[in-house]
């Protein structure tokens, strides 16, 4: 099994953008089988910008999602197996927080997020990254896997950013601070 990709939380591989500088410090994902439906919710976008050079890439980048914002041909290839996306930003507590919503045709599909589903338990599972920091309350870990029942409503959160090195944290910048710097 592979695992979780990255794009669940660096906003910009949505996009297909390469090198993406922005990162969320947390994601809520929750998938909906009876929808077949996955919203991603992510929070605090951040950067570790080390020049004022990084800091312009950031916000050029920051300014090209939001060209994109309802552009169908804007999406990363890896998601072509949805054929419905949408992207919403709301501002929640003076951040701003990006909304992804997915819906699939099967559930194989999920696989393009790092999510596996067995058809005979009727489960999905995700490989167990200690690092990623994943809390549910839907699912449980056996081994190196989270499984969770594909016939429920599955809920989880990945924080990756928690252990960062300490020369990093130094540099991490809030996405707001930088678009109001840059300005």
């Amino acid at each position: 099994m592979e695992q979780i990709k990255i794009i669940l939380f660096a906003l910009a591989s949505f996009f297909g953008i390469e090198n993406g500088r922005l990162a969320a410090e947390k994601a809520d994902i929750t998938i909906y089988p009876e929808n077949k439906k996955i919203e991603i919710i992510q929070e605090k976008l951040f950067s570790i910008p080390q020049t004022k050079t990084d800091s312009t890439l950031v916000v050029e980048q920051w300014n090209k999602i939001l060209d994109l914002k309802g552009d169908e041909e804007a999406w990363s290839e890896e998601l072509n197996e949805f054929p419905l996306k949408s992207f919403e930003l709301f501002t929640t507590n003076n951040t701003i927080q990006p909304h992804l919503i997915l819906y699939y045709t099967d559930e194989i599909s999920l696989k393009a997020l790092g999510i596996w589903y067995n058809k005979e338990k009727n489960e999905f599972s995700i490989n167990n990254i200690p690092q990623h920091n994943l809390k549910t309350d839907d699912g449980k870990l056996v081994g190196n896997y989270w499984v969770f029942k594909a016939k429920d409503t599955i809920a989880f959160s990945i924080e990756p950013f928690l252990q960062m090195p300490q020369a990093y944290k130094k540099l991490k910048t809030p996405l707001e601070k930088l678009v109001k710097t840059e300005k």
